[in-house]
């Protein structure tokens, strides 16, 4: 028994980097630990990070990310490991969802961010013009408007949300997603439940898709964020016409037993709109020793296995993100469009569907590795694209949609068709492979959680390799940017670039951040009537499964 050694990469010396604040590439390579069945992540320097399970391990190897997109205009040469990072010409992956800040400021104070204004001493708010600008650039560098995920800070603290999510639309963005800590929704809408749901009337006229909010337990010790504010501001979403809402769980080891509640939550407010609850691991920015970050890392394979108890615990039931990258171009027949050939380590996902308080996962019903299989053998067989030629240009001479065809081998994977609310698997997942839209696979939604992680990198388990295939950017009008290479090395990245389109008014900005300090002031005052709040009964009906789980 030893450690083998499974593959090489390229990592940076965090060590130099908490020291000296400079990007020094390292060689890296991940281990096995025979012994434990462990996977690390092991430094040049010393460093090592645990990645997770031998079974995670071949699992993700199964699907490993290999196709490359074709970046129409980098934004500069490529001119070492970090060192100029944006989308450049050493890129292999296209913009899946870019991230717009939409200001720094944030009315809570989380003891792992060093993100909001009052902590970064100045305050960003770009114009609807500057985030016109962003948009346009995105377009330019990826060949089109790539989805948009507006974020912060707390996005609810600008007034003009609705004008930012219209332009995106307008702009040819598929999809527009609010990242928001939900707390003044929910705020509103306890004070006036009549009047609340108009704002996001508002943001749903304007195209707004889904919410995607902060959600890290299931009591206000392990939830300091939006514990009390959430079983409000679900019913203000869904009052204002909202009908996808995702949970985001920030995942450490102070709160990962709670994950399989977290679900629980999700499924006994499906009828609010939840669709998925995306978990994302906590990536460590901080100068911790070995046995404190030891105490907070958590893995993706950690994930799975607390969800064992929900019947999702097994690895074959999990699919990393490039599980689909050939699915997904057979579907939308582009070029310059959303791809999915990300690293396979960046993360995970799966559907599970809901019947009355349980879920039942997508494997019981579909064999989705066979599945998946075919369509990469007829993407890769020479002989296969040839005879798919030829019934894609007869299909085309009787009028049939070239689509369609790939419905014909669909039958020999289906395991049992009848979904729990009644639906066909096949026609849902037939309309997804014909219609290749956003509103097709809304309906595959109807009925089904989306189960997904994603693990972002810190100083300590960072791999160019998985940088270079990351498809979650961050937009500036300078360019677009990777999301862990953008927050990871903030100050090289993320913080230069917002400080340097700071409100350059000094007065102005003293007013914002006096704006931000009175908002986060108007939730601690909220809080104080916690016994009033858990006795109301959106509250009580929110959490009220928990007295029977």
């Amino acid at each position: 028994m030893g450690r083998q050694e499974l593959e090489r990469t390229v990592s940076v010396d965090d060590k130099k980097y908490l020291e000296q604040h400079v990007i020094v590439p390292v060689p890296a390579k991940y281990v096995l630990d025979e012994e434990t069945g462990i996977v690390y992540l092991e430094k040049e320097n010393g460093t090592v990070a645990r990645v997770g399970t031998k079974d995670y391990w071949d699992r993700i190897m199964k699907y490993r990310g290999v196709l490359t997109a074709d970046i129409p205009e980098p934004v500069r040469k490529f001119e070492g490991y970090g060192l100029s990072c944006g989308l450049c010409t050493q890129h292999k992956n296209s913009t899946a969802l870019m991230n717009v800040i939409a200001t720094n400021m944030c009315n809570l104070r989380c003891w792992y961010c060093f993100f909001y204004s009052a902590i970064a001493g100045y305050v960003y708010l770009p114009s609807i013009k500057e985030i016109e600008q962003i948009y346009d650039r995105a377009i330019q560098i990826d060949g089109y408007m790539p989805p948009v995920q507006i974020t912060g800070g707390e996005p609810s603290l600008r007034d003009d949300l609705a004008d930012m999510i219209r332009l995106a639309k307008e702009k040819g963005a598929p999809h527009v997603q609010l990242n928001t800590n939900s707390v003044i929704f929910g705020i509103e809408y306890y004070e006036d439940p009549q009047n609340a749901p108009k704002k996001i009337r508002e943001f749903v006229d304007a195209g707004l898709n889904t919410i995607y909010t902060s959600f890290d337990g299931l009591d206000p010790k392990t939830n300091f964020k939006n514990h009390y504010e959430i079983p409000f501001a679900l019913r203000d979403y869904y009052d204002g016409g909202l009908r996808s809402v995702v949970l985001v769980p920030t995942v450490t080891g102070q709160n990962l037993d709670q994950m399989p509640d977290v679900v629980r939550f999700a499924v006994h407010n499906y009828k609010w709109g939840i669709k998925g609850v995306n978990f994302q691991p906590l990536s460590i920015l901080d100068k911790l020793d070995e046995e404190k970050r030891k105490a907070l890392r958590v893995t993706q394979s950690d994930v799975v296995e607390v969800l064992g108890e929900l019947g999702l615990g097994e690895m074959d039931m999990w699919f990393p993100i490039p599980s689909v990258q050939y699915l997904a171009d057979l579907i939308s027949g582009q070029k310059h469009f959303v791809h999915f050939y990300n690293n396979e380590k960046c993360g995970l996902a799966t559907y599970a569907f809901v019947d009355g308080e349980r879920l039942r996962p997508i494997t019981e019903f579909i064999d989705v590795d066979g599945f998946l299989a075919e369509v990469e053998d007829l993407y890769k067989s020479w002989l296969k694209k040839v005879y798919f030629g030829v019934k894609v240009a007869i299909a085309k001479a009787q009028g049939k949609d070239p689509k369609e065809l790939a419905l014909e081998r669909l039958d020999d994977f289906i395991k049992k068709d009848r979904l729990p609310n009644g639906h066909s698997l096949k026609e849902i997942v037939g309309k997804a492979l014909v219609e290749g839209s956003y509103d097709a696979l809304g309906a595959f939604h109807d009925g089904a959680l989306f189960l997904g992680m994603m693990h972002f990198m810190d100083y300590y388990n960072y791999d160019f390799n998985r940088v270079q295939r990351c498809d979650i950017h961050y937009g500036m009008p300078e360019g677009v940017y990777p999301f862990c290479t953008f927050n990871v090395y903030a100050d090289k990245y993320r913080d230069a670039l917002l400080k340097s389109h700071r409100i350059q008014d000094p007065e102005e900005e003293k007013r914002w951040m006096e704006f931000e300090r009175k908002q986060a002031l108007r939730v601690a005052e909220f809080r104080k009537h916690v016994d009033e709040i858990v006795e109301h009964p959106i509250y009580k009906e929110a959490y009220g499964f928990l007295k029977r789980s």
